[in-house]
């Protein structure tokens, strides 16, 4: 299993303009009733910056240009999809479930603030939740959210691109 690891992945700049932005009292978070799987009693809220899917269909939200020096930063050449996930705290961590986002392209996780949530791999490892971190790994990788204790929420931003 091959998985990347960049903290500090921005400039620290570059990303208080974007926590501040994301974890703002302004920004239009959407809820949805599920995480991975439709029926799976768990719920989030998300914000899709881009994607090539329905209803999107290619349409970035007004959002979008916070992202462009981090896409450079990854070296996108083709881009699936930005999306943000916002799970609020927790009693105790909750395992969304494994899932992958794309088949055979590259997935990347920037942390947008530091708590005791993390990643989890389901072939082994995870990944702390920490502010700046990027977390680069194949595609096909199964992975999961697991949400925070300690913190009001747990903001992480996944890009799915090549």
């Amino acid at each position: 299993m091959t998985v990347d690891i960049y903290d500090d992945f921005l400039s620290d700049y570059h990303f208080k303009q974007i926590q501040n932005e994301l974890i703002g009292d302004g920004f239009p978070w959407f809820y949805n009733n599920y995480t991975v799987n439709l029926g799976d009693k768990k719920s989030m809220f998300t914000h899709t910056f881009f994607s090539i899917d329905p209803p999107w269909n290619g349409n970035q939200s007004a959002f979008f240009p916070l992202w462009e020096n981090c896409l450079h930063k990854l070296r996108c050449n083709q881009l699936f999809r930005i999306k943000s996930n916002l799970h609020v705290r927790t009693i105790f961590h909750r395992k969304c479930g494994y899932h992958i986002d794309y088949k055979d392209i590259k997935t990347a996780i920037l942390y947008m603030n530091t708590n005791n949530g993390w990643t989890n791999f389901k072939k082994g490892g995870k990944v702390k939740s920490v502010a700046n971190r990027m977390v680069i790994f194949d595609s096909n990788l199964e992975h999961a959210g697991v949400t925070c204790t300690d913190e009001d929420s747990r903001v992480v931003v996944n890009f799915n691109y090549v």
